[in-house]
């Protein structure tokens, strides 16, 4: 909020703060606007200039407070006094603010300005800007012709004469904050395929992560599931990557891809095309991808983590294609015969003309400018959770915790799916719940769910929840909520926000855009699941049916 710019948002702030009896706050060059209330100022000054009521002053203002509003040098430099300031107001219309100064060569013996000087001191006509707009003629830009409106020749000259910056005047005069750019999401598919009796096309199309015979399209399809291309099939081994895939498609076909996209355009990929950023750099294009973890480093930041979070909740489309290819061509879906392998690309091409044809494109529930927003203010949202646990070392120091069972949290918060679905960012993890919680309830062999509550704070728990990937890990899940003892200002500041934060241990757990799935599924079962009478959980029944040599115990499902 720095700058001759922000006047006037720093004075609506300091405005509201009054308005709403909040203690004074020291303003300096760190000072920032959340993005709602900076948008709700924005608002307000474009209702004020709006207003006819409205008494419109030009401002007489400088770049620099020590330097002469004249000839901008810095020696010699004085205040001008208010008899000076009136005058010049009487004569041009043109208030000038008291902090502003002039070298006295400018002023006669009394202080003022000379008469010769405030001839130069006001804007010019509007006869002198329509005859100045007859001079600006188009330009050649791009291979096109661009028309220079009026809107830009004042913005122009707005910048030579007040040397306002751009981002100001960007706001000032409505021009969107970036040029258009094409957003395009890439990933490979996989298509299973019969062994073959030519040894090497058997190891080169035997994947190790599918442990099956398989080759890989790889699909480029625009934000809203529009199929651009696709490419290959290519084979499934190790030297078949995605990363060298998409490299090797821009050295095959390069006139075409860098056709479609231009410097500054994004790209979205998942972790498995890291090799291929450096060929994107060099071509000017902007990529997005999920963060990766650091040599040594167990847990993501809560500023990767956020990143990775907006960027799955955007390239999640190109899954969808992915499975409308499969759901809609079951061909696709089986296994494929060798002699029909020849022809995938011709099949896959097909199949996505017609799904660009008569298949619906596909809208996210909800996705509007306010939920945007929304999600990248969060993003900036630092996890106090985690914050305070590293601090106190929560997770080591079992004395400060007294085990309790799922009965003795009585004043946990209910919320309907609705409530967790925007605490989530999504469904996915909330999928996952039942299952996670059947799991925790069978291998800890107790039909109750244990959790631990903080002796000195009763909003404040700690659960333990086993990784689905490995059997000797487990995730230590830490949840802040708000209880009906809390004094009256904490809880009238969290009034819609019954949770306050939460922190997991696992690789994703330190986010506060969405939840991990362990954070997740406890927030299921407390603040939902334990309240319904009928939750499925999943079917146990295979563990009586099918034999384990190992003869382990058979538990009940809870």
């Amino acid at each position: 909020m720095d700058g001759d710019e922000n006047v006037n948002k720093r004075q609506i702030a300091i405005t509201r703060r009054d308005e709403f009896d909040h203690p004074p706050l020291h303003l300096d060059d760190n000072s920032r606007l959340c993005i709602n209330c900076n948008r709700s100022i924005i608002d307000e000054m474009a209702m004020i200039e709006a207003d006819p009521t409205c008494v419109r002053l030009n401002v007489l203002t400088q770049t620099a407070s020590q330097t002469c509003v004249i000839c901008n040098v810095q020696n010699n430099v004085r205040r001008l006094s208010i008899q000076c300031r009136v005058q010049v107001f009487i004569e041009t219309n043109i208030y000038i603010p008291d902090n502003v100064r002039s070298c006295e060569n400018h002023l006669d013996e009394n202080g003022f300005f000379s008469k010769i000087l405030l001839p130069a001191l006001p804007p010019i006509s509007k006869q002198q800007f329509e005859e100045l707009f007859t001079y600006c003629d188009p330009v050649l830009q791009n291979g096109k012709l661009r028309y220079v409106s009026r809107k830009d020749l004042l913005v122009f000259l707005c910048k030579m004469r007040q040397g306002l910056s751009d981002d100001f005047l960007k706001v000032i005069f409505d021009y969107p904050s970036r040029q258009t750019v094409t957003i395009a999401v890439i990933d490979s598919t996989y298509a299973y395929i019969h062994k073959s009796n030519n040894f090497r096309v058997l190891r080169q199309s035997y994947s190790v992560h599918k442990h099956r015979h398989l080759v890989k399209p790889t699909l480029i399809v625009a934000s809203d599931g529009y199929i651009l291309t696709i490419f290959g099939p290519y084979f499934s081994d190790a030297q078949n990557n995605d990363a060298e895939i998409l490299c090797q498609e821009f050295e095959r076909d390069a006139e075409t891809l860098q056709g479609w996209f231009q410097n500054g355009d994004i790209v979205l990929v998942d972790r498995g095309y890291r090799d291929a950023i450096p060929l994107l750099q060099r071509l000017g294009i902007d990529h997005k991808m999920p963060a990766l973890l650091e040599r040594g480093q167990r847990q993501l930041s809560t500023q990767d983590a956020n990143d990775s979070r907006i960027v799955t909740k955007n390239r999640w489309v190109v899954e969808a294609r992915n499975g409308h290819l499969r759901s809609v061509f079951k061909f696709l879906a089986q296994t494929i015969n060798l002699q029909h392998t020849k022809n995938l690309n011709e099949f896959y091409c097909i199949a996505g003309a017609i799904l660009n044809r008569y298949h619906p494109i596909i809208q996210m529930q909800n996705a509007d400018p306010e939920l945007a927003r929304e999600m990248l203010q969060r993003s900036t949202t630092p996890n106090v959770v985690q914050a305070r646990v590293e601090v106190d070392n929560l997770r080591l120091r079992n004395a400060q915790w007294r085990r309790l069972n799922y009965c003795d949290v009585a004043d946990f918060p209910i919320f309907d799916l609705n409530y967790l679905k925007d605490l989530t960012v999504g469904i996915y993890q909330i999928n996952l719940a039942s299952s996670y919680i059947q799991d925790k309830l069978l291998r800890d062999n107790d039909e109750e769910f244990q959790l631990d509550q903080h002796f000195n704070e009763p909003g404040f728990l700690r659960i333990r929840l086993y990784s689905r990937f490995r059997n000797a890990t487990r995730h230590q899940i830490f949840i802040s909520y708000e209880t009906d003892n809390r004094d009256d200002e904490n809880a009238a500041h969290n009034l819609n926000e019954p949770i306050n934060g939460y922190y997991c241990t696992c690789q994703s757990g330190a986010r506060t855009l969405g939840t991990c799935a362990h954070v997740a599924s406890v927030l299921w079962y407390l603040g939902f699941a334990r309240h319904q009478e009928n939750i499925k959980y999943p079917d146990m029944s295979l563990l009586n049916t099918v034999l384990d040599a190992a003869d382990r115990e058979i538990p009940h499902n809870p």
